[in-house]
């Protein structure tokens, strides 16, 4: 009987279940949706494959699938919790190249203490996202909209300043928004400015729903957020589970935030 080795981490609120396999399975989407269940699986935001690099200058190669099987490009949290995997396998190494579908990201362990881990990604660099819909059908009762803008740092992101994210309806709210963009969908985060150097984040993801914490996002927002004249180049973006440091510069973003390892499963492939 086929079985996969799972390991369940958690980074900001996010969770993932990584999977170090020689090969990604060519039902890699149905088994993220049946690993991911809340019901009847593990409750996960993603399913992550480590697999061996095609390049000498690539340590591994990250393949995401998001809890509805659809395959994300890239994730701030999600390769944080795979970096982390990857380092505590080989302890000598405190720097990474990793593959993912937006291209090589340096990876840089700050601290792996026992399960827990702090861990700095260059996310690249961020681009103007797709074209915006009339702003009228980007309303919704539960959000008060202060002005939009999109952003791309290898999957899509709308980032959304609203009055006050008191009351809004992250699911209803992001639901209806990410639909304008169909079939390719978006991510939706609805951010306000507390001060010049934190923001604060509600976060629906595509593929996954309300997250407690999105690292791409938290990069797209701050990087719109500065554009604006809301932020400075060093920001602490707040979500539900957790606070990331984001750094922007010319070139590229970086970001620090934290990873922990939950548990291990072992789950039959057959069936």
């Amino acid at each position: 009987m086929a079985t996969m080795h799972l390991i369940k981490y958690e980074g900001l609120g996010n969770t993932f279940l990584v999977a170090i396999e020689d090969a990604i399975p060519t039902n890699g989407g149905d088994i993220a949706r049946s690993v991911c269940d809340p019901s009847n699986g593990f409750n996960a935001d993603g399913l992550i494959f480590g697999t061996p690099p095609l390049a000498e200058d690539i340590d591994i190669q990250m393949t995401l699938f998001n809890a509805d099987g659809t395959l994300a490009e890239m994730s701030g949290n999600g390769i944080r919790c795979l970096a982390q995997e990857t380092f505590s396998r080989f302890e000598e190494k405190t720097k990474l190249q990793i593959l993912t579908d937006s291209g090589i990201r340096n990876v840089s362990l700050n601290n792996l203490r026992g399960e827990k881990a702090e861990i700095t990604v260059e996310m690249g660099p961020i681009r103007g996202g797709p074209d915006l819909p009339h702003l009228d059908f980007l309303k919704h009762p539960s959000i008060s909209i202060v002005r939009v803008a999109t952003a791309d740092i290898g999957n899509p992101h709308v980032v959304i300043e609203v009055e006050s994210l008191d009351g809004v309806d992250v699911a209803g709210a992001g639901s209806h928004i990410e639909s304008l963009w169909k079939p390719v969908g978006i991510n939706v985060h609805f951010v306000k400015a507390e001060n010049s150097n934190q923001l604060s984040m509600l976060t629906w993801e595509r593929g996954a729903g309300v997250t407690l914490a999105c690292g791409t996002g938290a990069a797209a927002s701050s990087y719109v957020a500065h554009e604006w004249g809301l932020v400075d180049k060093d920001v602490d973006v707040v979500m539900a589970g957790g606070q990331a440091r984001i750094v922007l510069s010319s070139e590229k973003v970086i970001l620090t935030g934290s990873s922990s390892r939950i548990a291990e499963f072992e789950v039959s492939l057959d069936g």
